[in-house]
């Protein structure tokens, strides 16, 4: 049962709300002091935005030894943590306009954009592998990073990706190469761009999560769009780090606004559905599972022409793929995104935990044996929820499994959240929604101080990942699929539902 939108914002939620945006503003001055925390090593020739640092300078914060701006970027994510749990609620109980979350989101996002990039240095890569194809004339799905040593964002790029070729989609490498064409004699706005687009993209998401929910549950537009354009994993970690996963972000919204009008599986929204799915598939081949949800949906849905709508469906996703693949191609290389979980880092990933545990008592292919064990069960549990698609809204699997999916991977990084992020809101398993609103929370806490992998932060840290934020993500990952399988439910859910 669906009811009305808020009349009005709440002082709780108004306060809430400008907690969140002063707490972004603050996280980004921080980020503006040397030696922050909260920031990475820039390429030679590059340096922080004038305002941050000014402002940081004018509060006192360059005087500030790093221990102590990590306590107090830490103070600051823990109250903007709470302030976004305070509006949750407030929007839950109905007392937010959709229009002051959007507003608010919107400041969010600008500031978040020009501020200090944050936190990792994944934008280095975008931009070393676009420059490895249009500056370097060298494929980069064949060569690798360590190949070009004295390009200014190979120089400073993390040093786990120094011996790989691009595990990126190949129509995100496209993007990329044009980013680095357009900007390639300035580093500086090279990495601005990949921040902008990021923030466009969450932009975008919001607003389509937020038309998606007015369509069908009016009373869920303010959550649903707080819980994309107002999620700190997404403001600080996502779109603050410039990270791709925004683009994924984007199409899915887009994609589900279509999906919840049930179009018919012969018009132009399904196409428009496929189109949608199938980039964000060629941005990070790992968001398959969702295009696989969609064409099992037009597979059972279909009547007596569901072989003819199938292929049809197919064959755009095969054309998209090919023209995409196609400047590229040069042997299995090319194929690379297509075969790899694109990670090199655990980081607060539940499998990783579990396979740590077994490779000390029972050696190295334990820990195998038991990331493979995690990806079988998510295997099933995407056998099950492609079994509940019914006639219904196809989109209503989409997030439970892209949440799944992130959860039972043996590489698990903040930014992944906006995978499912824009499907929480909507979705009507109320258990789903919290436990997905808690994977974010507890994701925001990681990578603080940023950089464990160059040294700049303590083993604490790096424990409190592993063994804190792994532990509550593994306990979320069982519970999860507890209630997809339906395991101890009063009775049996046949239907995933918005």
């Amino acid at each position: 049962m669906t009811g009305t939108a808020a009349d009005a914002t709440s002082v709780r939620a108004r306060w809430s709300l400008g907690i969140l945006v002063a707490g972004y503003f603050a996280l980004a001055v921080v980020a503006g002091a040397p030696n922050s925390p909260l920031t990475v090593l820039l390429p030679a020739g590059v340096r922080p935005p004038s305002w941050a640092t000014d402002l940081a300078k004018a509060v006192g914060a360059e005087r500030v030894g790093r221990s102590n701006l990590t306590a107090v970027a830490w103070v600051l994510v823990v109250v903007v943590l709470a302030g976004y749990v305070l509006l949750l609620g407030e929007a839950w109980a109905r007392r937010v306009r959709l229009s002051s979350v959007l507003v608010a989101s919107g400041v969010s996002l600008a500031i978040s954009v020009p501020a200090p990039l944050l936190l990792s240095r994944d934008v280095y890569t975008y931009a070393a592998y676009g420059r490895i194809e249009v500056l370097y004339h060298h494929n980069p799905y064949v060569a690798t990073l360590s190949s070009f040593p004295h390009d200014p964002f190979v120089a400073v790029a993390s040093a786990q990706w120094l011996p790989t070729h691009s595990h990126y989609g190949p129509l995100f490498t496209l993007l990329s190469a044009a980013i680095a064409r357009i900007w390639a004699g300035s580093p500086g706005t090279t990495i601005l761009a990949f921040k902008l687009l990021t923030g466009l993209a969450i932009a975008a998401a919001t607003g389509f999560v937020a038309l998606a929910a007015t369509r069908t549950r009016p009373d869920r537009a303010p959550l649903a769009a707080a819980l994309v354009g107002l999620n700190p994993v997404l403001v600080v970690h996502t779109v603050g780090g410039g990270h791709v996963d925004a683009l994924i972000a984007a199409p899915l919204a887009a994609a589900l606004a279509i999906a919840v009008t049930r179009p018919r599986e012969t018009s132009a929204r399904a196409l428009a559905v496929t189109v949608l799915l199938t980039a964000a598939c060629l941005v990070k081949t790992l968001i398959v599972p969702a295009l696989v949800l969609w064409v099992w949906w037009l597979a059972r849905t279909g009547r007596s022409n569901r072989g003819r709508i199938v292929l049809a469906h197919l064959a755009v996703i095969a054309g998209l793929a090919f023209a995409s693949v196609t400047p590229f191609l040069a042997g299995w290389h090319t194929l690379a995104p297509f075969a790899t979980l694109g990670g090199v880092e655990a980081w607060a990933s539940p499998s990783h935990l579990v396979g740590s545990g077994a490779q000390a008592i029972f050696g190295s292919p334990a820990a195998v044996a038991v990331e493979a064990a995690f990806l079988v069960l998510f295997v099933v549990l995407l056998w099950r929820l492609a079994g509940r698609t019914g006639s219904s809204d196809p989109g209503a699997a989409w997030g439970t499994a892209l949440l799944l999916l992130a959860l039972s991977m043996p590489f698990l990084l903040p930014w992944y959240a906006a995978w499912f992020a824009p499907f929480l809101g909507l979705l009507a398993d109320d258990a789903l929604l919290l436990a997905g609103a808690l994977v974010t929370g507890v994701l925001a806490l990681t990578l603080i101080p940023a950089d464990p992998f160059y040294g700049l932060t303590s083993p604490a840290v790096l424990d409190g990942v592993h063994y804190g934020a792994a532990s509550v993500l593994l306990l979320v990952l069982v519970f999860a699929a507890a209630r997809v399988l339906g395991v101890g439910a009063s009775h049996r859910r046949d239907q995933v539902l918005f």
